[in-house]
């Protein structure tokens, strides 16, 4: 039977052609939050990564794509399985705390909570640690990361185990939050470590760590 894969993070991989174990990969851009039609079956390749078979009654070309795996530096699902009777995901704009550029986007279940998120950043920006990031209702100035809770009202905070659909935040908009630290240092000595050791940050595995418990995803492979 068919199934719908939502859009998580880009860009995509995709194997053209009916066999998954051909070693061709194209990359593709699509919108966080998109919806892809598949045929729902899978293919674990021999390094771990996860594929899905593309419908081409979707109007889509015969391929594959990678919902997760490693080899393409891209921690966390690039796809996720959209359950019947999920509601329409909200799509947020998140800007880098160390010089404002544009971050990334995220996906997010309406049910899903402010924790949920600043684990996603935690994982687009390794080094960052989520629980020095604090979401809030207005953006806060350039003079704010870094500077702790001074001088901020306390009535702009919003707390870790409020579900998305109960914050400002609407799809299309920005991901308030200001960071409780040295952003730019963190990242840095995250670089180091990871370069040192030539493995993933621990970052990331604390990150992903929590999104697979809450958010249900499994590792790739364990479908």
């Amino acid at each position: 039977s068919t199934a719908d894969y939502r859009v998580m993070q880009g860009p995509l991989f995709k194997k053209p052609g009916a066999d998954p174990a051909a070693q061709k990969v194209v990359r593709l851009s699509r919108k966080v939050g998109d919806s892809i039609r598949t045929t729902g079956r899978t293919w674990a390749g021999p390094m771990g990564g996860e594929w899905v078979q593309l419908d081409p009654a979707g109007g889509s070309k015969p391929g594959w794509l990678l919902v997760e795996g490693p080899g393409f530096g891209i921690p966390g699902p690039l796809l996720e399985r959209v359950d019947p009777g999920d509601e329409e995901p909200v799509v947020l704009r998140v800007l880098s705390p160390i010089d404002d550029s544009p971050l990334c986007e995220l996906c997010l279940k309406p049910s899903q909570t402010v924790r949920h998120a600043k684990n996603w950043i935690a994982l687009r920006l390794p080094g960052l640690a989520p629980e020095k990031i604090t979401a809030a209702r207005e953006r806060p100035s350039d003079k704010t990361h870094g500077m702790g809770l001074r001088n901020f009202p306390a009535s702009w905070i919003i707390e870790d185990c409020t579900r998305i659909r109960d914050t400002p935040f609407k799809s299309g908009d920005e991901f308030v939050f200001f960071y409780m630290g040295d952003a730019a240092g963190d990242v840095e000595a995250e670089r180091a470590k990871s370069g040192a050791y030539r493995q993933q940050p621990l970052a990331h595995h604390r990150a992903l760590a929590f999104l697979r418990s809450r958010a249900g995803f499994p590792r790739a492979g364990q479908r």
